[in-house]
């Protein structure tokens, strides 16, 4: 008997309407999300879930949206998901994730709201690139309008970490090999690609990380997913615990127990490229070794 089947016999058979129907609702099918909603299954086993995916459409995301409005609790995972599900249907109960600025998708104190925010504060993120990799002072960036705060928050943290940034924008991808170029003649030390759409969309970020390595320099991420593609570093959210995290307000919140709206944040994951880092003779120190999550 499958997981859904026996959470249905349970709920009918026996009377008690333990097991409640959740909704999980996917801007887009994105492999690097899979352990957030392995782990949410995990969590939430007494429950039964169905998984939508929104192929990153408006249009199917209304749809979908207007499909699940009988869910006791659904749970969004991307900015699309989540604004699609808040205006659509404000009424139902709903735990956003993957999403990194809350208050920019309009989130933040919405009624039946609650969500884990996919984040780990800029000066954070740089810390741990200075740990792992602790020669490189000139840190180049390039980036979009979604990138800017990030990239202006590390411009703040540069001091104290005693780093440079060295930042140029673009207006489209077209502008990027143009950026790393001038970020090259500026003799940058690192890339840092951070959480922009417009930079880890496959062709710039396959660009970036094939140009630099290139250049004998190595690029720091602000998501995992990039490391096994050869990225040095990441510090970056952990998805597996933020599933961990979703299916905890799952259960407050179908107890009733839910309260206001809250935002927690998530847990950061070092990961380490060791060979990568052997490529470019980088010596990352032993204590970094050691507190990474994954090593490569």
């Amino acid at each position: 008997m499958s997981r859904r089947l026996l959470a249905l016999f349970l709920t009918l058979g026996t009377g008690v309407a333990s097991a409640a129907e959740i909704a999980v609702l996917k801007s887009a099918d994105a492999p690097a999300w899979q352990p957030a909603i392995d782990a949410l299954r995990r969590g939430a086993d007494e429950h039964v879930l169905t998984e939508y995916d929104l192929r990153g459409d408006p249009a199917e995301a209304e749809r979908v949206v207007a499909q699940v409005k009988t869910a006791r609790l659904v749970v969004a995972l991307g900015p699309l998901a989540a604004q699609a599900v808040r205006s659509g249907a404000p009424q139902l109960p709903m735990i956003f994730g993957m999403v990194a600025d809350p208050v920019a998708a309009g989130l933040a104190n919405a009624p039946n709201t609650w969500g884990v925010a996919f984040v780990v504060p800029t000066r954070n993120q740089l810390a741990a690139y200075r740990a792992v990799n602790p020669r490189a002072v000139r840190i180049g960036v390039i980036h979009g309008d979604v990138g800017a705060r990030a990239v202006a928050d590390a411009a703040k943290a540069a001091t104290v970490l005693r780093l440079q940034v060295l930042a140029k924008s673009v207006a489209s991808a077209r502008d990027v090999p143009e950026a790393l170029r001038g970020l090259l003649s500026d003799h940058m030390d690192a890339l840092w690609i951070p959480t922009d759409p417009l930079i880890l969309a496959e062709p710039t970020r396959r660009f970036l990380l094939s140009e630099t390595l290139k250049s004998g320099r190595p690029v720091y991420s602000s998501t995992a997913a990039l490391v096994p593609e050869g990225a040095l570093v990441s510090n970056a959210p952990d998805p597996a615990a933020i599933g961990a995290q979703l299916a905890q307000l799952a259960k407050r919140v179908l107890s009733g127990d839910g309260g206001a709206y809250e935002v927690l944040f998530a847990p950061a994951e070092l990961v380490i490229n060791k060979k990568i880092a052997d490529k470019l003779k980088i010596d990352v120190p032993a204590d970094a070794l050691k507190s990474a999550g994954r090593v490569f």
